[in-house]
């Protein structure tokens, strides 16, 4: 089997930015996995322009350890490099290529122990998954979260590999991407007082989510997290055409990070009554044929650990003394804990260095990823 760096050498070379295909990069870990005895499944995505892969040795009948991971990149356009970010380059310690922390450093760690693993662990259940698209929305995940919860015993474990210094994440919070789509009607700016203008109304829309924002602010938290409340911001609007004429259309979209206490599904519909109740009534009374149409764009789940997690206990006699912490951003740890996982985030380097130019990660981490996996594995 390939060492660790000559592997993840071979991993950031593949340019698998999310709006690229992952597939040479997943047929590349397949044939490692399936040459060192893993049992290999490809799983593609409607289009089979990308595909996750699910790799298992070890009796499948056991509980088993889950180590997983993404393929995608976030991309580099506009970024300055000092170095080609396609290329890994080592330099004091540090080895610098997009997706080197975040997180092929992990997958190369656990796909250069897989020899290890068959020969040494046969009586052990091992399982690594690797996914497409968490950068854009954890969509891979998604996918095959069904599909886990078939193939893997109830009562594994779950390392999902980000970049936490080897710290244990416990809990992050969700992501609710919407979007509403404001029709109103179009005329002379002087007809005003007779028509929708869908801007306006979108603006109401604006000050209910700002409102919400407040009463989330409000509650009292006792968390961990850098900013321990659920928000809601508005990113992007588009609406209208000129100055003097009513807006017919208007466009927004926003998004609601919620704590795990917070549910999506409250907030929706709670939205959804303030639209059909409130807004929508007034719109129609200038105009029958005015709308309001929300989509969602992602609704990536909230992660809390469960309760006596045996995967925590287990991370936590490895490590020794070591910060246990919460996340503001997001993984796919939630779909892996709907699976049915003990789920845990851990993995090397730092988050501090992800998405950013010159992404790096140190090969001291890799080194400590690589002895904690081990152990894992074997023991």
């Amino acid at each position: 089997m390939q060492d660790t760096l000559t592997i993840l050498e071979r991993l950031c070379a593949f340019d698998t930015t999310s709006h690229k295909t992952n597939l040479e990069c997943i047929e590349y870990c397949r044939q490692l996995l399936s040459s060192a005895g893993f049992d290999v499944t490809i799983l593609p995505n409607a289009e089979g322009s990308k595909a996750n892969l699910h790799a298992v040795t070890g009796p499948k009948e056991r509980p088993a350890l889950v180590l997983a991971g993404h393929t995608d990149v976030v991309p580099v356009g506009g970024q300055q490099w000092t170095s080609d970010p396609f290329k890994l380059t080592q330099k004091d310690g540090k080895l610098f290529a997009r997706g080197a922390v975040d997180m092929k450093g992990f997958l190369a760690v656990a796909l250069s122990l897989a020899t290890t693993w068959a020969t040494e662990a046969r009586d052990r259940s091992l399982h690594l998954v690797l996914t497409y698209d968490e950068e854009t929305g954890c969509f891979g995940a998604r996918e095959i979260s069904g599909y886990l919860r078939k193939v893997i015993p109830a009562n594994s474990i779950c390392i999902v590999g980000e970049p936490t210094d080897m710290r244990p994440i416990v809990a992050h919070k969700g992501i609710l991407g919407l979007r509403a789509t404001v029709e109103g009607s179009e005329g002379h700016a002087a007809t005003i007082a007779t028509k929708s203008n869908a801007i306006h109304f979108a603006s109401e829309l604006v000050q209910y989510l700002l409102g919400k924002s407040q009463y989330y602010s409000a509650m009292s938290s006792k968390n961990t997290y850098a900013t321990p409340k659920s928000t809601i911001q508005v990113g992007l609007i588009h609406g209208g055409q000129a100055r003097n004429m009513i807006a017919k259309r208007c466009e927004l979209e926003f998004e609601f990070r919620h704590l795990p206490e917070d549910s999506s599904d409250v907030f929706l519909t709670e939205l959804n009554a303030f639209m059909t109740s409130d807004l929508l009534p007034r719109m129609t009374g200038n105009q029958e044929d005015a709308s309001i149409q929300i989509e969602t764009l992602s609704n990536v789940p909230a992660f809390r650990v469960t309760e006596n997690s045996e995967c925590l206990r287990v991370l936590k006699e490895r490590l020794g003394p070591v910060e246990i912490g919460c996340w503001d951003g997001v993984t796919e740890a939630g779909y892996y804990a709907d699976a049915g996982l003990d789920t845990i985030i851990c993995g090397p380097g730092s988050i501090s260095q992800a998405h950013q130019p010159n992404e790096y990660i140190a090969a001291r981490a890799l080194e400590d990823c690589s002895k904690l996996l081990r152990c894992l594995a074997l023991h």
